[in-house]
């Protein structure tokens, strides 16, 4: 707020102009503080005086610090800001046009890549990637296998049927015998040949 005359605050506006975060400020005092320490440039102490709060003993500052301390104040004086920041945009864009128009200024190739760039203009800097492939995995087959692998090692039968649960316990025992029993068949056809 370089260019505000600091003396000069901007009357507090009527409570139904304010943010919501201001008007949620239930103690006047409080939203004068909040308002005074925004357009003042943040001089905690001021604020607190033009609030009306006492300044015996320096009692402004120390109060300035309490109510940057709380919640309510905090988001009160982040809606004005982020209200006061937006009003300035108009300027802003004004001052980027007076640069852009002059090509003799130092930073007139700056002022171009970031106005190509907030409009989407700029170079990219992003990578696209695109990853396919697919994963089969056959939980019936790796549960058998999980199963072999617990009764090699005598896991108890209580153990079993917290993995697998009952019935699946049961139907995982069958097709491990009769994978089992398949094997073995394998086994004897080729010691025949």
């Amino acid at each position: 707020m370089a260019g505000m005359d600091l003396k000069t605050v901007p009357l507090l506006p009527s409570l139904g102009d304010l943010p919501e975060a201001m008007r949620d400020i239930e103690d006047e005092r409080r939203r004068r503080f909040a308002w005074e320490y925004v357009f003042n440039g943040a001089q905690g102490a001021a604020a607190a005086r033009v609030a009306g709060y006492s300044d015996e003993g320096d009692g402004c500052k120390v109060r300035a610090h309490h109510l940057l301390q709380r919640d309510d104040v905090m988001a009160g004086i982040a809606a004005l800001t982020t209200r006061y920041l937006f009003s300035l945009a108009p300027k802003a864009v004004l001052r980027l046009e007076q640069l852009l128009d002059d090509p003799k200024h130092p930073k007139h190739d700056k002022a171009i890549d970031m106005a190509l760039s907030r409009s989407g203009h700029g170079e990219r800097s992003q990578v696209d990637v695109n990853v396919s492939g697919s994963v089969t995995l056959n939980h019936t087959d790796s549960s058998i296998e999980d199963l072999r692998q617990l009764m090699a090692i005598g896991a108890p039968r209580a153990k079993l049927i917290e993995a697998f649960g009952a019935s699946g316990l049961a139907r995982y025992e069958r097709m491990l015998a009769d994978k089992v029993s398949h094997e073995t068949k394998v086994i004897e056809h080729r010691n025949h040949e």
